[in-house]
């Protein structure tokens, strides 16, 4: 991809340090997206916002990023790729700078869309710089690899950085961190990279789609409010959510119609004309709906079994173990030239082997190290699925479309991550809510068991010297908990039954599609 005759890097730099430059780089850009994946808590008592603002913070920062990505490849033919990533971290810097200072939510998000702009930015410099230092034959492979498993740990490394931050200090000294942490590769990469070397030929930036990029951006931006705050508000009942949804409809339908007709469009929208590639975009929105219930294994852990985020590490740890190991076992079946819809279909056996594992440890009891295999065994499963959905994707298409296709990849997998906090939201609302009015109707003076238990738990209180009164409430409160936790407990176990069956469904149509191919 490099055409100058200057390498990217000085003439004296060897590969190790090239590679822990670009391994840096991608660092320091993915961080931000799963900064408050496990102390969600935490962002809530600082700014003073909803869980679900929370929620929407990471999903404007995505569909910034998704949206960016589409004006991306102007950009890269424009400057070069020192100054590409000085651009980059600058952005982050002064985000995270303005994020320690302030509490003002608005200007948060303001910021998250930022952070999502540089992330994009620097991920693209990062595939172009990953791509070129690989064997041709293997590139692609090892190349997606490196950066989607880069991508896929990004969440738990974040984790596990924001879980020992707010160990020892406040909130905000997150971002200060992130800062930190920005100057060594900043350094290296004023030090190493030469200032004049080009990915490609210069090409003036002229006929830039800046509004169709506005229209992409804003309708992931109107897309993630909607499957973020829509339970939360109703549905349609809630006219915030009808104008939302007729905004995003206007603006599909204004981007759809400009795409197809400007001479330079973000996107070639025939891509769609290929069966293949709508199928591989399907699997995508499923891969991130199925993995997206993760979440749900690290609120029972802390939640229910009350543990310390701290004492979540291991089990971080892992999830992203699970995840590496998977993900190069995965590319040398690629490279070998396996089915890839033998190895899709393999990974989602994986992923349902999760569920099995997690409807035998979801209890009101139990310890963190029962929840280190499944979560391995979870990593497993998107190391499994990644590389091979995106070749099949990818590989659809003619080689003319294969940036397309790319880029509208990760469109997908954004709707994806969208669609699972929604099918998460609701589908907790509404089992907790069954769940709930079951325990009414046996949680009653007619049970002969509820008044033995309430009675056990008195006499607990009231051992360790409580007054009869104080040993009432107490054992009323104690009691009321442990029907909260229970609810708790219930609603997960019935979301990963559910979940599981529609693995099964889709497990069962992959073995079909692969049948049909196999006989045509």
């Amino acid at each position: 991809m490099q055409v100058t005759n200057i390498p990217v890097f000085k003439e004296w730099v060897p590969e190790w340090l090239a590679r822990l430059v670009i391994f840096g780089i991608l660092l320091t850009s993915l961080l931000g997206f799963g900064l408050y994946s496990g102390n969600a808590e935490s962002a809530i008592g600082y700014y003073g916002m909803e869980p679900t603002d929370v929620l929407y913070s990471v999903v404007v920062m995505y569909g910034a990023g998704v949206g960016f990505f589409g004006l991306d490849y102007r950009f890269v033919k424009n400057l070069s790729p020192r100054k590409y990533i000085l651009v980059g971290i600058a952005l982050n810097f002064i985000t995270y700078a303005v994020c320690f200072y302030t509490k003002n939510i608005g200007v948060f998000m303001v910021c998250r869309f930022g952070q999502g702009i540089a992330c994009a930015l620097l991920c693209s410099v990062v595939l172009n710089l990953i791509f070129p230092r690989l064997h041709v034959t293997r590139s692609r492979a090892i190349g997606y690899t490196v950066f989607y498993g880069g991508l896929q740990t990004s969440l738990p490394i974040a984790a596990i950085y924001c879980t020992t931050m707010l160990h020892y200090f406040d909130f905000q000294w997150l971002f200060y961190g992130l800062c930190i942490m920005m100057i060594p590769a900043l350094v290296l990469v004023l030090v190493t990279m030469n200032a004049h070397a080009r990915f490609q030929k210069k090409v003036p930036l002229y006929q830039v789609d800046w509004i169709g990029y506005l229209f992409y951006a804003v309708f992931c931006c109107v897309f993630g409010f909607i499957c973020v705050y829509g339970q939360q508000l109703n549905w349609l009942d809630s006219p915030i959510i009808r104008v939302f949804s007729g905004i995003g409809v206007v603006i599909l339908g204004l981007f759809i119609v400009r795409e197809t007709r400007i001479k330079r469009p973000l996107f070639d929208l025939g891509v769609f004309g290929y069966p293949l590639v709508v199928t591989g975009f399907f699997l995508l929105i499923s891969f991130y709906v199925f993995k997206g219930t993760s979440s749900l294994a690290y609120t029972h852990i802390q939640v229910v079994l009350g543990v310390d985020p701290l004492h979540l590490i291991p089990v971080w740890i892992a999830n992203i173990a699970g995840i590496i190991l998977a993900m190069f076992v995965t590319a040398r079946f690629v490279l070998k030239g396996k089915s890839l819809i033998g190895i899709i279909i393999s990974g989602f056996v994986v992923l349902g082997i999760f569920y099995v594992y997690m409807l035998t440890v979801v209890s009101v009891t139990g310890t963190t190290g029962q929840f280190m295999l499944p979560m391995m065994i979870h990593g497993a499963a998107c190391g499994i699925l990644f590389i091979p959905i995106v070749f099949f994707t990818v590989s659809a298409a003619p080689p003319k479309l294969a940036y397309n296709v790319s880029m509208l990849g990760i469109f997908f997998r954004f709707v994806g991550f969208c669609l699972s906090i929604s099918i998460n939201n609701y589908s907790q609302l509404y089992n907790r809510g069954v769940i709930r009015e079951k325990f009414r109707e046996s949680l009653n003076e007619m049970n002969p068991q509820l008044g033995q238990t309430v009675g056990r738990i008195r006499e607990v209180y009231s051992v360790f010297g409580n007054d009869p009164h104080a040993g009432s409430g107490g054992a009323s409160a104690y009691f009321d908990q442990l029907v909260r936790t229970q609810i708790i407990t219930c609603s997960i176990r019935d979301y990963y039954n559910g979940m599981l069956v529609g693995l099964v469904v889709l497990i069962l149509v992959l073995l079909l599609m692969a049948g049909i191919r196999r006989g045509g």
